[in-house]
């Protein structure tokens, strides 16, 4: 049966088996409890999968899938309307495209950094954590940026969020954060450089930068990147990043490519 809301002692269970495919859930579970919604697919005893639907994006709502394919008849029932983006797994992904066609679809790839590597070299100027000093010059910035992958930097607060800026001289150029910030995962997100800057270093700087900061925490850092996305691919893996499982990111009517 389908039922709104999620077990949370299911979920926590769940999570110390695999805290990469549950961390959104886990994190939005209690940070973002007006903004985040459950669907879940139960039989009587357990939660079998289950949707995460997040509407704090102005433009479209932002659903993932977590579990497995059998229940697709049912949970693709429960999608929201259009304008919609559904990460969900390979498996379940004609499904969703059906249901909410049409569609633009893609392959992403969840990447985990397991051991530290040696950092890479620092770039023509170093990124570094962004405090309270460049705060507002980070929502300047982002206000500049016709991209989604920067739009959350707009209302960046350092006493709430955490985000690194690569810098050439006193200017931003690329800005990473971490959205999901767990005792054992974080979620890096919001890797963005802008174009006449790419090419120096900047966008191995900032991940490393997050990466050491999660590290330092007791955290594995994981992401998200397109497959077909071949330098961010490389520069991940010479990170330390492999390939956990591949996804199907489907925009239907948001105009949000990964």
């Amino acid at each position: 049966m389908v039922i709104d809301g999620i077990d949370r002692a299911w979920l926590l269970q769940a999570s110390r088996k695999d805290p990469v495919r549950h961390a959104y859930a886990l994190w939005d579970l209690d940070h973002e409890p007006i903004r985040a919604r459950f669907v879940s697919y139960r039989t009587a005893q357990t939660t079998l999968a289950y949707l995460l639907v997040w509407s704090g994006d102005s433009k479209a709502t932002i659903v993932h899938w977590v579990g497995p394919g059998d229940e697709a008849a049912a949970l693709a029932s429960a999608l929201p309307p259009r304008p919609v983006v559904a990460v969900v797994p390979e498996e379940v992904g004609a499904r969703v495209r059906s249901a909410l066609a049409p569609v633009d679809a893609y392959s992403v790839l969840r990447l985990v950094a397991e051991l530290p590597r040696t950092p890479v070299s620092a770039s023509p100027s170093s990124a570094r954590a962004v405090g309270a000093l460049d705060a507002e010059r980070l929502r300047a910035w982002a206000g500049t940026i016709d991209s989604p992958l920067v739009n959350g930097y707009r209302t960046f607060d350092p006493a709430v969020n955490v985000a690194w800026g690569a810098f050439e001289g006193d200017r931003i150029v690329g800005a990473a954060t971490a959205g999901v910030r767990l005792p054992d995962i974080w979620v890096l997100n919001g890797i963005y450089v802008e174009p006449r800057a790419r090419g120096r270093g900047h966008g191995a700087a900032l991940t490393a930068a997050a990466m050491a900061a999660a590290r330092a925490a007791g955290a594995r850092p994981t992401l998200y990147v397109r497959e077909d996305n071949d330098p961010a691919r490389r520069m991940y893996e010479r990170l330390g990043f492999r390939t956990l499982d591949r996804l199907a990111w489907i925009d239907a009517g948001a105009d949000r490519p990964p």
